[in-house]
């Protein structure tokens, strides 16, 4: 049955859904005003546990009023399903930027850095709040007329308190997020502002080179490179960027917090100064410059780990040239809070399509009869031309990745078996369950049909839902 009224919000159309509930645009029922409105399915929404913590992450957030921070505006609960509200933002995200533009330009790319930045230390020094979720896709533009009016940081939904606990699940997590999760994140530490200080230098990086530094076709491959691999030179990845820009991001992507910039305006400083780019006015409120055309992409580079990070001074500044070794890594526990719900992408519109996809890749084979270039130095006709060239275009696929959509009808699995299309969430999934953390028994668990190991045993679990029909656990 469609939903036409959620709390005296009257439905104007559908977002888009999850696996955790629906996204509505919503009429306000007394301002003249749209919203975002979050619809939790009842399944989770009865789980008492989930319900104390949605409701106190929605009050934290409450909390935050900033200029790139998306407003949450209400919540409640509608026939036993819980809800939010926050501000809707018409235009579009940086992921998508990336995905129809290719890389940014330094100016823009050093403004949203910028902007995203002033957010996340103003959540920190007001509240002690990390975001915990950085990437393109929660950077979100407001475009009028072509022109980028606002720039939002979104889905604080995973924000912790400081001292709060770090007990996290694997609700929400996918090979799209993991590529942006630092490495005390992922190995279950308690975390602090540092922590989205390394989110917004892979953001960053991969802004201006149009590729994250760490790539992986699963979750326990990216967990192994955040955890155990340097990140690689930005210069040799995109050669048109000053080589100004490698000490930086060895700095902002060392793997011990302590040897990271300790603020994300001390990253966005040195960002400025070795790119010769403006500092963006501190609130980011003023109208920007309008989104330029698509960059011409490269050739598909494959990242080679170099070297060891460069430390510089922590505090900010011109980095110095001395390096140090990266932290021993230990495999422990990774996942997300449940409020990984609140996502990013039901904020924005996106010309229709929800959630972009990237074009197939393709590659170009040429096949001459000369050693002649295949654009001629000087203008020619069809009859002058003297090379002969045949093009034979490919178009290749993207095999699947963990996280990405899939058909559940098509039972299948992937090409090289590692992957499944799971019937529970409509997505690809790790076949050897390796990219879930262990679960204790009966403990209880926030994603229907998830499949996990027990702790210190190869047992494997479901997260099922209790006889009782009160929230859900991890049982055989």
């Amino acid at each position: 049955m469609d939903i036409t009224e959620i709390s005296g919000y009257r439905v104007l159309r559908q977002l888009g859904a999850g696996g955790m509930g629906q996204v509505f645009l919503v009429q306000h029922p007394r301002l003249p005003r749209q919203d975002a409105l979050k619809l939790i399915d009842a399944g989770v929404s009865r789980n008492n546990e989930f319900k104390a913590r949605f409701q106190r992450e929605a009050d934290l957030l409450a909390l935050l009023s900033h200029p790139n921070i998306v407003t949450l505006y209400d919540r409640g609960e509608y026939d036993g399903r819980l809800w939010i509200t926050m501000e809707y933002i018409a235009g579009t995200d940086a992921d998508e930027l990336l995905t129809t533009r290719g890389r940014l330009p330094i100016d823009l790319t050093q403004k949203l850095i910028s902007c995203a930045g002033s957010a996340l230390d103003y959540a920190w020094r007001k509240q002690q709040i990390t975001h915990r979720d950085v990437k393109p896709a929660n950077i979100l533009l407001a475009i009028d007329d072509g022109q980028i009016e606002a720039v939002k940081l979104a889905d604080f939904g995973i924000a912790k308190a400081a001292g709060e606990s770090t007990t996290l699940t694997s609700t929400g997590m996918t090979v799209g997020t993991l590529q942006y999760v630092s490495p005390e994140a992922i190995e279950g530490h308690d975390v602090d502002n540092r922590s989205d200080v390394y989110s917004l230098g892979c953001t960053a990086f991969h802004l201006l080179t149009g590729q994250p530094p760490f790539a992986g076709k699963t979750m326990t491959s990216l967990i192994s490179a955040h955890l155990n691999q340097d990140a690689p030179s930005i210069s040799d990845v995109a050669p048109e960027l000053p080589e100004a820009l490698n000490p930086v991001f060895a700095m902002v992507l060392a793997k011990n917090p302590d040897d990271r910039y300790q603020s994300c305006g001390h990253f966005v400083a040195a960002l400025a100064e070795a790119t010769g780019s403006e500092i963006a006015d501190p609130t980011c409120a003023q109208t920007m410059s309008a989104i330029p055309a698509r960059i011409p992409k490269r050739t598909a580079y494959a990242p080679t780990m170099v070297g060891k990070a460069v430390a510089t001074d922590r505090s900010g500044g011109t980095p110095p040239g001395s390096s140090r070794g990266a932290m021993a890594a230990l495999w422990t526990s990774l996942a997300v809070i449940a409020l990984a719900a609140i996502a990013a992408g039901f904020l924005l519109t996106r010309g229709g399509s929800e959630s972009a996809t990237p074009p197939p890749v393709s590659t170009t084979t040429p096949t001459t009869t000369s050693t002649s270039s295949l654009t001629p130095s000087t203008p020619t006709t069809a009859a002058e031309t003297t090379t002969e060239v045949t093009m034979t275009q490919e178009q290749i696929v993207p095999g699947p990745v963990e996280g990405m959509p899939c058909d559940p009808s098509t039972d299948g699995q992937s090409p090289d078996a590692t992957l499944h299309c799971s019937g529970m969430t409509g997505t690809w999934r790790d076949l050897t369950h390796q990219s879930n953390p262990t679960v204790q028994w009966n403990e209880p668990c926030f994603e229907p049909g998830a499949r996990a190991r027990v702790q210190n045993t190869d047992a494997l679990v479901t997260c099922q839902l209790l006889p009782s029909g009160e929230g859900y656990t991890w049982r055989q």
